[in-house]
């Protein structure tokens, strides 16, 4: 039985805690019109927010929506800055004891993780293993049951008061038990939490070393492809009976690793890295994006030069004698 975690609770209010947590949720935003009135009446807005949480009757705002093509059409929801203080506030606390329970090969949304190191440790795989299966989660977001959510939470917190709050998060996206909105801070943690039974199962029942999870998408790698055939029933079994969960069948792939690896974005070879041509024209797009909205004056000198750097860095971080962008 793993150790289940109490007191926490008194900590999410703790001024000095929501004050950090302010000051976090603000770098991911910027100076927004709400960000900048929030912090015009900062010590007001963080005491009436530490208030709430103290007595309990705190509620979550709603969402505000809006749509992005990514590269298909996604819906992100953005809720009140107010509440994105309190997510980071959720996070920052559970992250420590979350944090140890997670394999090394889960890299999504993870200190000293990321998109590279992922990448880079599929061509590690692939150097070592001539087959590979790459899928993921039929429409994943939508599909996360909040009991089942819950009662993971469960295995690890005690606290009743925590899980309360928690739960009125959880809830607050819709009314049919199902579904986190894409966007927040908690859905991408809560994912992490989701989906750690299937980590722990494809590396320790299934006994899988060459194994790696961005998020919904994932890629075993192995000698043979009869290995793996056998691996994606045992895998869509343990999600639907386990977890509530479908594969993408339609995006599963057996393939070996001379004909390369797309993920997340990249091309992946045992010798060497691409970006993906649609890819690449996203961020040429986003550069033109940024560039006119500098030209209008919606950024200043020092925002403009982190977003191109941001952009450039991002194609430019493959590049060495193994690893050739092309």
């Amino acid at each position: 039985m793993p150790k289940r975690f109490n007191h926490l609770y008194p900590r999410i209010h703790d001024f000095k805690h929501l004050l950090f947590c302010a000051n976090a949720a603000r770098k991911g935003t910027g100076w927004t019109h709400e960000t900048s009135h929030f912090y015009f009446h900062l010590e007001r807005q963080l005491l009436s927010l530490k208030d709430e949480l103290e007595s309990e009757t705190y509620l979550p705002g709603a969402y505000r929506y809006f749509s992005i093509l990514d590269p298909k059409p996604r819906m992100i929801a953005v809720a009140p800055f107010r509440d994105r203080v309190v997510h980071h506030a959720l996070v920052d606390l559970l992250t420590p004891i979350y944090e140890p329970r997670f394999i090394d090969d889960s890299y999504a949304t993870r200190v000293d993780k990321g998109t590279h190191k992922a990448v880079l440790r599929c061509q590690h795989f692939l150097k070592r293993s001539p087959f590979y299966l790459k899928t993921d989660i039929r429409k994943f977001f939508d599909s996360v049951d909040h009991q089942v959510l819950l009662k993971l939470l469960e295995h690890r917190i005690k606290d009743k008061q925590l899980l309360l709050l928690i739960e009125k998060i959880i809830f607050n996206v819709s009314n049919t038990g199902k579904g986190l909105p894409i966007g927040n801070l908690t859905s991408q943690f809560w994912a992490n939490v989701y989906l750690d039974p299937l980590d722990h199962y494809v590396k320790e029942v299934l006994q899988i070393k060459g194994y790696v999870r961005y998020m919904d998408d994932f890629v075993i790698f192995s000698q043979t492809g009869r290995v793996l055939n056998g691996l994606l029933d045992a895998i869509e079994n343990f999600l639907e009976g386990q977890l509530k969960l479908r594969l993408h069948l339609g995006n599963t792939w057996l393939n070996t690793a001379n004909h390369g690896l797309s993920f997340i974005g990249m091309r992946i070879w045992p010798h060497y890295i691409r970006t993906r041509s649609e890819n690449w024209r996203r961020s040429q797009k986003k550069m033109h994006r940024r560039i006119k909205e500098f030209e209008q004056g919606k950024l200043n000198d020092d925002q403009i030069s982190q977003s191109l750097q941001s952009i450039v860095g991002y194609h430019q971080r493959f590049k060495s004698s193994d690893n050739l962008l092309k």
